[in-house]
């Protein structure tokens, strides 16, 4: 018989020991399940988000979005928004957020703390504004907490402290255990880092967080680029791995390009195209290769291999051949043959090649 969990079990030494509560596997199944997603795949209710970024990169930018979704729910980059309520800690003025108000669509929604500590709070100070956002809640049911960014407001100096880090995203679980979700805005290393280890400090942060985004350009940074990469590491399943979106020219939404190879693919695919268009007959990969235009930089074979594949399997390029050695895979537009083979010297190839591989074949096999 387990003993109750009102039960203090007490030693000779220390006296009463604290009760913890204790769950089998009955309890875990009658936990109740967890409320829908804020954004689906990043925010979850009862957790914390790291979104890492470079400074002035679009870290606020993608958060105003998200505000203004907020409002009435819908979709950002594709992804499903609940509709729900939100407080900004922000080391910006109001005067920035009021500007910012002209573009979006904030309203009673959202509240704003806006440099809410003169100096770097102290831990009773941090502790005292945890509580007032506790007391918001309970007040106006609050469903996201940002802290914009976690360097200025949060009440340690040094970030490559380890234990600082931990005891810093510990003392969030004040609101998370409310159901709220924190998502913390932070600042990427100075030295180029490896997927999963841009954020700043101590990798304890971004091990003690729920969900951990890197957002980064797609390539080098531009202004004409409005693009962003977003690599997430995450406890659930229904995080996006990897995602491209971009941010609409009037600055007020993100579109969806899918995945890091989609996306390429997406970017890639009018030169393809254009070399397929010039060729006289089909082409292998390797006469692709060495067709690609000088002016574009050219992919290396696993990845022309994959765009190909992409190509073929959505009905933008025709595939011939077996894929071994003397009868490679061949590629062309649709269409193209039709248009060839009023080509006598087309037809002329054709029998050559047909006439070579199978005198390979023979050999072979002989």
């Amino acid at each position: 018989m387990t003993p109750p969990d009102s039960a203090t079990p007490h030693t000779a030494e220390t006296g009463p020991l604290p009760a913890y509560r204790t769950l089998w596997l009955s309890d875990l199944a009658a936990t109740p399940p967890p409320p829908a997603w804020l954004w689906h795949g990043y925010l979850a209710p009862g957790n914390t988000t790291l979104l890492t970024s470079q400074w002035k990169s679009g870290k606020t930018t993608l958060v105003a979005v998200l505000l203004d979704k907020l409002k009435t729910g819908g979709q950002l980059a594709g992804l499903a928004v609940t509709p729900g309520k939100a407080v900004i800690i922000s080391e910006e003025s109001a005067a920035l957020w009021q500007q910012r108000s002209h573009r979006f669509a904030f309203g009673g929604h959202v509240c704003w703390l806006c440099r809410p500590f003169r100096t770097r709070p102290t831990l009773p100070q941090w502790h005292g504004l945890l509580d007032h956002i506790l007391q918001l809640h309970r007040l106006h049911t609050i469903s996201l907490v940002v802290v914009d960014p976690l360097a200025s407001l949060f009440p340690f100096r040094s970030e490559n402290h380890a234990g600082h880090m931990v005891e810093a995203v510990q003392s969030l679980h004040l609101l998370t255990a409310e159901g709220l979700v924190v998502l913390l805005l932070h600042h990427p290393s100075k030295k180029p880092g490896t997927d999963g280890h841009h954020a700043r400090g101590s990798g304890a942060l971004a091990a003690g967080v729920d969900i951990a985004i890197e957002m980064t350009h797609c390539q080098r940074a531009s202004d004409s680029d409005r693009r962003r990469r977003l690599c997430a590491y995450s406890r659930f399943d229904q995080t996006p791995r990897r995602l491209v979106i971009e941010l609409n020219p009037a600055g007020t939404d993100y579109l969806c390009h899918g995945d890091l190879q989609q996306d390429e693919f997406t970017q890639s695919w009018h030169v393809l195209r254009m070399v397929l268009e010039d060729a006289r007959n089909e082409l292998t990969r390797q006469e692709i290769l060495n067709d690609w235009p000088n002016d574009y930089p050219a992919p290396d074979k696993t990845t022309l291999w994959r765009w190909l594949d992409r190509a073929v399997a959505d009905g933008l390029v025709c595939q011939e051949g077996t894929g071994r050695k003397h009868d490679p895979f061949r590629y062309c537009l649709p269409g193209q043959q039709a248009r060839w083979q009023r080509d006598p010297l087309y037809l002329l190839q054709k029998l050559e090649k047909d006439d070579l591989k199978e005198l390979r074949e023979r050999l072979d096999m002989g």
